[in-house]
């Protein structure tokens, strides 16, 4: 049975998994292939994320976000200083990046220092996007949460609940 606060999902993209992977002398990180092909251009928009790591959108997503924050913020004329100033700063904020035959995609390095990744880089699977982040801090993260496997199952929807 469908719940009605069910989200309908057009996209062809679901990203799912981890890797670890090395930040190599140029700043650039081997996307794993099975993230890679499930997108036709090969070309990434990254931008600062939640928790001090990196959102990496395909293309087309991010074409998809940003004309919701354009007409929710942008070309309506918002008239809430802060709203106009959030989407001005995600929109400049957010960079293209193209991967490259070894599909590699170069991080800025004012994103790595966001992100407080060195050497290396986890690399998470979310759904419509990729999040990029220290392991150690991912690590830490993990470790802080309250939720046990149990409730993974149970409360977040991995198990059909009567209703």
């Amino acid at each position: 049975m469908m719940e009605s606060s069910q989200v309908n999902v057009e996209s062809k993209i679901c990203f799912a998994g981890k890797a670890k992977k090395t930040v190599d002398n140029k700043r650039r990180v081997n996307i794993p292939a099975y993230f890679v092909n499930q997108i036709s251009s090969k070309t990434f928009h990254i931008t600062r994320g939640q928790d001090q790591n990196l959102f990496v959108y395909p293309k087309e997503i991010f074409y998809q976000k940003a004309a919701k924050l354009n007409f929710h913020f942008g070309s309506r004329g918002e008239v809430e200083k802060e709203k106009r100033l959030y989407f001005l700063e995600t929109m400049a904020d957010a960079k293209e990046v193209q991967c490259d035959q070894q599909g590699r995609i170069m991080i800025p390095q004012e994103f790595l220092d966001y992100a407080n990744i060195k050497e290396s880089v986890l690399i998470i699977g979310a759904f419509d996007k990729l999040v990029l982040c220290n392991p150690d801090v991912f690590e830490q993260f993990i470790k802080s949460s309250q939720f046990t496997e149990q409730d993974r199952v149970t409360q977040f929807g991995w198990a059909d609940r009567e209703g």
